[in-house]
C-alpha cells in the first residue's frame, strides 16, 4: 500500500514514537510519503535514511503560556490561528492527493493530515484538552472539538492501556467521548528494555520546543557541578555534534536510536521533560526519573502531577528545580513497574490499519 505518514512536530517525541510503526510498515513492503517540520522532520531522515519521501509541512503552533491568566487570554487569539494553518496543511495534502494515489493516510497529532476518501487514522493520546484551572465547561468542550474532528477518520488509536494506563484524564473518564469506540493498543515506544549495567547515574535529556528548551539547557548545566557519579547529556538539537565532554561528564547534541537506547537503559535516573512520548519510553524500560514540564504546555504540567501523585515519577517546576536535592526525591520514586510490549503495540497499530 501507499501511505502517508504525518507527525507532529511539537518536539521530538511525536517522531521517535511513530518511528517503530512507520519500520514495521516498511518492513511489510508498503511504500510511505512522511509530512511533518523542523527537528522532527531532521530525526527522521537521520533514523529512516533518503529512500522515503520526505515532505515539509509546517504543523500549527503550540499553546503556550506563563500562568493561568495567560492561557485563557492566548487561547482567544490562538484559535483562530489554529484554524487557519489546519486550513493551509489540509490544502497542502490535496494538491499532493491530485497527484499520487494513496491507500491509506496516518496522523500523529496532526488535526489536518486527512481525506474523508482515504481511510485516515488519527494517534492521540490527548482526548481531551487541559485547562491550567481544570476548568471543566472547557474540558467537556474540547471533548466535543474532538468528537468533530475524529468523524474524519476511520479510526482514533491512544498508545495507553485502558486499565492501568499512564497518561490519566487526558485520555480516559472521557465524559463525551465513547472510549468503546477508540483504540487503546498500549504503549508506543521507539526503545526496548535490555539487560545492561547501569553505570550511567544521571541521563540528562534536554528537549522541547524553543525558547524553552535553551532555557533548560542554561539551568540545568549551571547546575551539573552538583551532581557527582557519570553523567551523559543529549541536547535534542540535530543539527550540531556533540560538544562539552569532560571526565565525568559527556554531552551529545544528538544520539541515534541505538545510542537513545543503550543510555536509557543504562541510566539509574534519568532528568527530562514530562512528555508523553518520554513517559512512554520510561515506561518501557523502567528507568526512574525526575521531570520538569515545559512552562505553560498544560499536558505536560498535568501528566508531570499525575505521575507525582503516583509516586512512579518526581516533577518539579523548571523555576524551582534544585538538582541536588530533587534527584534524591526522584531516586524514592517506584517507575513505572507493568511490563510493556511494544511489539504488541504495533502490532495492534498495524491490525487496525489494514483491517479498514
Amino acid at each position: 500500500m501507499k501511505i502517508i505518514y504525518g507527525i507532529c512536530s511539537w518536539g521530538l517525541g511525536h517522531a521517535t514514537r511513530s518511528l517503530p510503526i512507520i519500520r514495521k510498515l516498511i518492513q511489510e513492503d508498503n511504500e510511505l510519503t512522511i509530512i511533518s517540520n523542523c527537528r522532527s522532520l531532521q530525526l527522521l531522515r537521520k533514523e529512516l535514511g533518503e529512500n522515503l519521501e520526505y515532505i515539509d509541512i509546517p504543523d500549527y503552533p503550540m499553546l503556550l503560556s506563563e500562568n493561568s491568566r495567560q492561557f485563557m487570554a492566548k487561547s482567544i487569539i490562538y484559535w483562530p490561528k489554529f484554524i487557519a494553518r489546519l486550513h493551509y496543511g489540509l490544502g497542502k495534502l490535496t494538491k499532493i492527493l491530485e497527484h499520487k494515489k494513496y491507500d491509506r493516510i496516518i496522523s500523529d497529532g496532526r488535526y489536518e493530515i486527512y481525506n474523508r476518501k482515504i481511510p485516515s487514522f488519527f494517534i492521540s493520546h490527548q482526548m481531551r484538552i487541559m485547562n491550567p484551572l481544570r476548568i471543566s465547561m472547557f474540558e467537556t468542550g474540547s471533548e466535543i472539538f474532538n468528537m468533530f474532528f475524529f468523524k474524519r477518520y476511520a479510526g482514533v488509536i491512544v498508545p495507553d492501556y485502558k486499565q492501568d494506563n499512564l497518561s490519566g484524564d487526558l485520555s480516559h473518564n472521557l465524559k463525551k467521548i465513547d472510549e468503546n469506540k477508540i483504540h487503546y493498543v498500549g504503549v508506543l515506544s521507539d526503545f526496548k528494555k535490555r539487560k545492561l549495567s547501569k553505570d550511567i547515574d544521571y541521563l540528562i535529556s534536554i528537549s522541547g520546543p524553543e525558547p524553552q528548551r535553551t532555557v533548560l539547557e542554561n539551568k540545568l548545566l549551571s547546575q551539573i557541578d552538583q551532581l557527582k557519579g557519570n553523567i551523559v547529556i543529549t541536547l535534542g538539537k540535530t543539527e550540531e555534534k556533540e560538544k562539552l565532554n569532560q571526565e565525568n561528564i559527556k554531552t551529545y547534541s544528538f544520539l541515534s536510536k541505538e545510542k537513545r537506547e543503550e543510555y536509557l537503559n543504562r541510566a539509574k535516573l534519568v532528568i527530562s521533560r514530562s512528555g508523553y512520548s518520554t513517559i512512554m519510553d520510561l515506561a518501557v524500560t523502567g528507568t526512574k526519573a525526575l521531570m520538569t514540564p515545559t512552562p505553560g504546555q498544560i499536558e505536560q504540567e498535568y501528566l508531570g502531577q499525575y505521575h507525582n501523585k503516583k509516586n512512579t515519577f518526581y516533577t518539579v517546576d523548571q523555576n524551582k528545580i534544585d538538582l541536588k536535592t530533587d534527584v534524591e526525591k526522584a531516586k524514592k520514586t517506584t517507575g513505572i513497574k507493568q511490563e510493556c510490549d511494544v511489539n504488541k503495540t504495533v502490532k495492534n497499530i498495524v491490525n487496525i490499519i489494514y483491517s479498514t
